[in-house]
């Protein structure tokens, strides 16, 4: 729609033209949007539709009579045929026929008498048309001005939202780049991003660039993208009766409006996100007491204890916009998370692999940094999902905390004999020793599992014993299970 629509009825009114309605009296209520004389027998490839068609009807019988002439007419979106009557033309009155086929299409047929020139009616449309348009054009100008009074007011994206529903005639809708709804006017407007969210996906993957148009269960629905270099949401618009050009325009004042308070509302949150990161980063790299990383942990309003650190390999910051409590930095390639407890996190994080700390306090966020790197590289081989350090076994977790160098020297300390072997050998000892272990100690299954005989396994078994000084049958199993554990964490370190 626009401000004014300008329909049948309203020409049919104007007094100087002394028109009449002879048929079609269901159909003045159709939209005029030009008038048009024509004597062609099928003038419908030069109308667009939304014509005041004026004629003397001299060629109709050649259209094939008038029903035929008025179908074809209706089928061309004419708003209505206005006949030239008079002596000297081809009809003084209008014919039953004429108006017979009107009636069945109720498309309004109009009766212009002899002392009436089609000019007349010509020049009344089309100054009846401009005046309109210039009220349109004022109309929207004044719009424009409240839309830009309310974006300098305190939240600006419901200001505006709300200004362009009432001034528009609109429902209207304001989202994130997740969907979440910024504004909505006027109430239950919200319930159209269900009903377009293919649209708000396409344009969310295209970007500035992309936009929408749909008609739906809300009608007519445009969506636009906000933001100035950068995507930061969408502008949901929809009207049941169609958008016309005063609504699209004052969409288009909308978009730069809601744009530009979305860059500062982005702005704000970088400054933000900048200080609690830099927080973040100087808790879990440096070295604080209690009080300086209380300080700290008070400025971005997180508590003092049972804090959970969680790494996210290749994570960038912005993911972590979403979650309810948290703050977040870069340390190297991934996102580090500080959290008062896991809670969220996992659905805040679909198909990524995240590695969890246990609670530390808030002068070992170091400790708790370097827990979530081990759960990670002890998940490594999973799919995605949270892994807990608390839910990792502790020898793996112990040895994962360790220097890779001291690690590595105790572990040549007890396999250094059977690392001078040649390589065969070596490898055979160190696999069947892995596997023995791996077996719960079982000579049989161990058997069974390498294909070599029990006197073969145990064979192999006393060369470990007589290489590392240290009996299996007894407490030294622990050391040299140690030293197996060690060797594969210091391994994993030196590979992150």
């Amino acid at each position: 729609m626009s401000v004014g629509e300008f329909r049948v009825a309203d020409v049919v009114r104007e007094a100087s033209l002394q028109l009449s309605v002879v048929a079609g009296r269901g159909g003045l209520d159709r939209r005029v949007r030009s008038a048009h004389v024509s004597e062609l027998p099928d003038p419908t490839d030069w109308l667009r539709g939304g014509e005041l068609l004026m004629t003397t009807g001299m060629s109709v019988e050649a259209a094939g009579g008038p029903d035929a002439y008025m179908r074809a007419l209706g089928d061309a979106g004419v708003a209505a045929v206005a006949l030239g009557l008079g002596s000297t033309l081809t009809y003084q009155r209008t014919p039953r026929d004429w108006v017979s086929a009107a009636d069945r299409l109720d498309l309004p047929l109009i009766e212009v008498p002899a002392r009436t020139p089609f000019i007349a009616v010509t020049d009344v449309v089309y100054r009846r048309l401009t005046a309109m348009r210039n009220e349109d054009a004022e109309q929207t100008i004044r719009a424009q001005q409240v839309l830009a009074g309310l974006a300098l007011r305190p939240g600006g994206v419901a200001a505006v939202a709300g200004g362009l529903a009432t001034e528009a005639g609109l429902r209207v809708v304001v989202t994130d780049l997740r969907g979440t709804v910024l504004a909505a006017a006027p109430e239950g407007a919200e319930a159209i991003r269900d009903d377009v969210a293919g649209e708000l996906a396409r344009v969310g993957d295209g970007g500035m660039r992309a936009s929408a148009r749909c008609t739906g269960a809300h009608g007519d629905v445009m969506v636009q993208p906000l933001g100035a270099d950068q995507l930061r949401g969408l502008l949901v618009c929809a009207d049941p009766s169609g958008l016309g050009v005063h609504q699209r325009m004052l969409i288009g004042s909308a978009v730069a409006l809601l744009s530009a308070e979305l860059e500062h509302v982005h702005a704000r949150q970088e400054a933000e996100r900048s200080r609690r990161s830099a927080a973040v980063l100087e808790l879990v790299t440096g070295t604080h007491d209690r009080a300086a990383a209380s300080a700290l942990l008070s400025s971005i309003g997180l508590p003092e204890d049972a804090l959970r650190v969680a790494v996210v390999p290749g994570g960038a910051l912005e993911l972590a916009d979403g979650l309810p409590a948290g703050a977040a930095a870069r340390v190297e390639s991934d996102l580090v998370l500080l959290l008062p407890g896991p809670e969220g996190l996992a659905e805040m994080m679909p198909g990524r692999v995240v590695g969890l700390s246990g609670p530390v306090r808030q002068d070992t966020l170091p400790l708790g940094l370097r827990q979530a790197r081990v759960a990670l590289w002890l998940a490594r081989r999973n799919g995605p999902g949270v892994y807990d350090a608390d839910d990792r076994p502790s020898l793996q977790l112990l040895l994962h905390l360790g220097p890779p160098e001291v690690l590595r020297a105790y572990a040549d300390g007890v396999f250094g004999a059977i690392d001078a072997l040649p390589q065969t050998r070596r490898e055979e000892l160190m696999r069947t020793l892995w596997t023995w272990m791996g077996m719960d100690c079982s000579y049989g299954r161990t058997a069974a599992q390498l294909g070599i005989h029990r006197h073969t396994l145990r064979e192999r078994l006393q060369k470990v014993e007589e290489l590392t000084g240290r009996r299996l049958a007894s407490w030294e199993l622990g050391a040299v299970w140690v030293a197996l554990m060690a060797r594969e964490a210091a391994d994993s370190l030196d590979a992150r």
